[in-house]
């Protein structure tokens, strides 16, 4: 079996080849508008132009401690708080993606590297999310190839934010390092070590700390520059992800 076939058939791995590239051809403008002195150095932090023109994600600045969010790549507009000077761009870059329409999220983070580490957690946990409703449904053996779809569809998106060019060979090898040694069957046992309740419940947190871990350590490979992450490491994220899922399902069975 090839590298890329860890996770899917060529035919799926193609389909999700696909859309994952058109996903990294379509491209976000991002600007920062207003007036006060924050607005250059909140342009200069994000690499925002400066003018609204052809911009789909806008900051405007009006002087206070926070900026309106708009732009037809924003869901949900409205109000941001901005960071205090000189403390980077995390908490921002958080609450504007989180404000985003999906289809945005990988072009943000790849035209602005301050958005990927926030962009792609999003994109994580939503695949995760997918994945655990995905476990929850009563078809057996029906889940397992929309899940695995979900999970390449995720890992190529995080590629794609980090700049990666896609082809479909390319795909098939960061599948393939990515699957190899994950260590899914373990994590499933740790999972359902902590979660007391069985049936679609386990199948459901299964589903979410598979996808949550996995995403994350595709996040780190990328950010270290396609170094192999260690076990040690891998068995910290599936340790939290286990942990995650827990808290998740439970959350979901009060509702």
């Amino acid at each position: 079996m090839e590298k890329g076939e860890a996770l899917l058939n060529l035919r799926n791995l193609y389909r999700v080849f696909r859309e994952s590239r058109k996903e990294a051809r379509r491209s976000a403008t991002l600007a920062v508008v207003g007036e006060g002195a924050r607005v250059e150095e909140l342009a200069s932090l994000l690499g925002a132009q400066r003018t609204m023109r052809g911009a789909e994600v806008i900051l405007t600045v009006s002087g206070g401690d926070s900026a309106a969010l708009s732009g037809k790549g924003v869901e949900h507009p409205g109000e941001v708080p901005l960071p205090p000077p000189g403390t980077g761009a995390g908490e921002l870059a958080v609450r504007v993606v989180r404000a985003l329409d999906e289809d945005y999220l990988v072009p943000l983070a790849r035209g602005y590297p301050a958005f990927r580490r926030a962009a792609c957690e999003e994109i994580v946990r939503k695949n995760a999310r997918q994945n655990a409703v995905i476990g929850a449904l009563p078809i057996p053996g029906a889940d397992m190839p929309v899940m695995t779809a979900n999970q390449a569809r995720m890992v190529l998106n995080i590629a794609a934010a980090y700049g990666e060019d896609l082809t479909l060979d390319r795909a098939r090898e960061l599948l393939g390092v990515l699957a190899a040694g994950f260590g899914l069957r373990a994590l499933a046992r740790q999972v359902m070590k902590l979660v007391p309740f069985g049936g679609w419940a386990a199948a459901a947190a299964v589903g979410y700390a598979g996808t949550l871990a996995m995403g994350r350590a595709t996040v780190l490979y990328f950010e270290r520059g396609g170094q192999k992450v260690g076990e040690r490491e891998l068995a910290e994220i599936r340790s939290r992800a286990a942990e995650e899922a827990k808290e998740f399902v439970a959350r979901f069975r009060g509702r």
